[in-house]
Order: structure tokens, then C-alpha cells, then sequence
């Protein structure tokens, strides 16, 4: 079942086309055209410190590799792990059903306006990093 639900992920990837531009000389440095536009993060955790959130990550499932973006809840910073970039909220919480359906784990949606901070880039199955834009 595991397998069968990360192929269909593999296979909407695949299919969903995004619009993202290069920012500068940096490979990995992209910004979604509508910079102001809501994006929904899929969230697996949510740390106070980067050293926890890069230990969950660590000790994940096979096939929910995460990055981990900061954000600032309440003045304070917090890091979060996410496993998967919507620019759609139903796409988003669709996405989060099945990780609860089938990992166990309590994913939920962060809506962001525009692209968050990545603090730390995590490589798929494939050892490509995971993308930063929404789907």
C-alpha cells in the first residue's frame, strides 16, 4: 500500500506542471512568480529548535523526506517540516489526509504567503533535493 501511495505521488509530481524563475547564480534559489500568492506547506512537525526538527526528519518514513522551513509564530521561530508544496489548500489537505491515513502521522496545512524560508534541503529517493515551489 505504501509503495502503491508514493507511486501515485510520483506520478502527480510528474504530471503537475509550476511556474518558477531563478532568483540568481544559485541552482537551488527559486521564487514562485506570484510572490504574494497563498502557498500550502503539508507539515509532518513543527520544532523550536533546528537540531529537533533535523532528528525527526531523520527518523521519518521511507518516502516522507522533509525540508525544513522557519517561520516566526508568536515573535519566536519555529522549524517545520515539510514533506510537500501546494499552490492549491483542497490539494494540500487531500495530501495530509493520506499521510494520516497511511503513516500514522498527524500531517496538517500551513498556508504561507508566498514561499517560506528553507533552512534545510533534504534529497528525495532519487538523490535530487526536494523542491522548494508548490505544485
Amino acid at each position: 500500500m505504501k509503495k502503491f501511495l508514493f507511486t501515485c505521488l510520483l506520478a502527480l509530481i510528474a504530471t503537475t506542471t509550476f511556474a518558477a524563475v531563478r532568483v540568481d547564480d544559485k541552482p537551488d534559489c527559486f521564487v514562485f512568480e506570484h510572490q504574494n500568492a497563498k502557498v500550502y506547506y503539508v507539515v509532518l512537525g513543527s520544532f523550536s529548535s533546528l537540531k529537533e526538527a533535523k532528528r525527526f526528519n531523520y527518523y521519518a518514513p521511507d518516502g516522507l523526506e522533509c525540508n525544513i522551513y522557519s517561520a516566526r509564530v508568536k515573535g519566536k521561530v519555529v522549524y517545520r517540516c515539510s514533506c510537500n508544496v501546494f499552490k492549491s489548500a483542497t490539494t494540500a489537505h487531500e495530501c495530509a489526509r493520506e499521510i494520516q491515513k497511511c503513516y500514522g502521522i498527524n500531517a496538517w496545512v500551513w498556508a504561507s504567503n508566498g514561499l517560506a524560508k528553507c533552512v534545510h534541503r533534504e534529497t528525495g529517493l532519487s538523490g535530487e533535493p526536494l523542491p522548494i515551489y508548490p505544485k
